[in-house]
């Protein structure tokens, strides 16, 4: 199997958490691309010019971190991540709303790259939106999760992954695009989230990330 992956590991961890958890680490043969670059070799795997992709033990491919993950938790035969029972539903939509956290970050700091005086306003406001109401959801999921301390499927690695990017990068402090934006904290908005949030970090699964020495040993093809 290999992983195709951006050098920035926050793209592809989830994708290790789930080959943590599933036994197959040592399975993954791992390739560094960079999409934007011009000599980038990311179109040989992907026609969408996207990583992380993925090659299946059959040299087919498969592209998205979700997807990827759910592939690779087909291996996990003791507590996989994806529930076959009739919790799956609920945990998929976690899933996803930890995953929109990720993506309306990332896409509120794109545009704020750009001078602040031709900022899409409008298009960051509704992003924001996404973020501030994604957060209100999570805090009432939350309150079950640390009643289940036991239990960790994907909506807990989506989740716990968009938090720890928004504690990285707070594009919402960062941008001020609403009042009271320049103290914007999501653990004092989301306090049962945030309680939840640092124990399930301390997961050996979790802590698990690439160094930059680990990085730069694998090639770029």
């Amino acid at each position: 199997m290999k992983l195709v992956f951006t050098p920035n590991p926050e793209y592809i961890h989830k994708v290790l958490v789930a080959a943590y958890e599933a036994g197959v680490l040592d399975r993954l043969h791992m390739e560094r691309q960079v999409p934007f670059d011009e000599d980038t070799g990311i179109w040989r795997y992907n026609p969408l010019g996207k990583v992380p992709s993925f090659i299946m033990d059959n040299g087919k491919p498969l592209f998205g971190g979700l997807v990827i993950c759910e592939y690779l938790d087909s291996f996990n035969k003791k507590a996989p991540l994806f529930p076959r029972d009739e919790t799956r539903w609920q945990v998929l939509r976690q899933m996803i709303t930890g995953d929109g956290i990720f993506d309306a970050t990332t896409l509120i700091r794109v545009e704020s790259w750009r001078d602040r005086s031709v900022w899409n306003i409008k298009y960051m406001l509704r992003e924001r939106r996404k973020v501030m109401g994604a957060l209100r959801l999570l805090e009432e999921d939350a309150k079950e999760w640390v009643r289940q301390p036991d239990v960790f499927h994907i909506g807990h690695v989506c989740t716990a992954g968009a938090l720890s990017y928004l504690a990285l990068r707070n594009p919402i402090l960062d941008c001020k695009l609403e009042p009271g934006d320049e103290s914007f904290d999501w653990r004092k908005a989301s306090p049962t989230l945030a309680t939840w949030f640092d124990k399930i970090v301390q997961r050996p699964s979790m802590k698990f990330r690439l160094s930059k020495e680990d990085i730069g040993q694998y090639p770029k093809k």
